[in-house]
């Protein structure tokens, strides 16, 4: 069952120093600040998403957008962008069972910074400080494979700010994500 919830808002700087100047001044100006928001959405990449647990890794501003990517068979990516930045790289690769996608010991994973397995997302998952990735046991189009997904945080100065928060959001995200993902690509567990 999929419960669809209330997208949350997410305000540009501005919007919110407007919005704090204006409760301060006791202004009444409706809808002050609102034409610059964007909704954090409920759906990503054509993925349905805890909306909740998206927002932590976005950054204020007005407009966010989504480009997604075909890579081949079993193959797609998507990149999520805020104000013309690339902030969240997200893909998903149905692969052959026994591939070991998965280890702190990955290249990419350390790339993105001191990686360590966890516990609760598919067979196996990391998180690294700017990003994660798991992957799972599934059945393609009848044959035995793994669906691997990757959560990559992309801007210059992801959020949240501090690592311990991140990890954990990241960690959060990967839990919602992961397996509609796999789901959408085709990949049943």
């Amino acid at each position: 069952m999929t419960t669809t919830m209330r997208p949350a808002r997410r305000r540009g700087a501005r919007a919110l120093a407007a919005a704090a100047v204006a409760g301060s001044l006791a202004l009444a100006a409706a809808g002050c600040g609102e034409s610059g928001d964007y909704a954090v959405p409920d759906r990503v990449c054509g993925v349905p998403v805890d909306a909740d647990t998206l927002s932590p890794l976005l950054p204020d501003g007005e407009k966010l957008t989504e480009s997604r990517r075909d890579k081949g068979p079993g193959s797609k990516s998507c990149r999520v962008t805020v104000d013309d930045t690339l902030v969240v790289y997200l893909a998903g690769d149905i692969t052959d069972r026994g591939t070991d996608a998965v280890s702190p010991g990955d290249r990419g994973l350390r790339r993105l910074g001191e990686p360590a397995l966890v516990q609760g997302v598919g067979d196996k998952a990391a998180v690294a400080d700017g990003g994660a990735k798991a992957m799972a046991s599934c059945t393609y189009k009848g044959e035995p494979r793994q669906f691997v997904g990757l959560v990559q945080l992309e801007a210059d100065a992801p959020v949240p700010a501090k690592t311990p928060e991140r990890r954990d959001a990241l960690l959060a995200f990967l839990k919602s994500w992961f397996p509609a993902a796999g789901e959408a690509q085709g990949c049943a567990p």
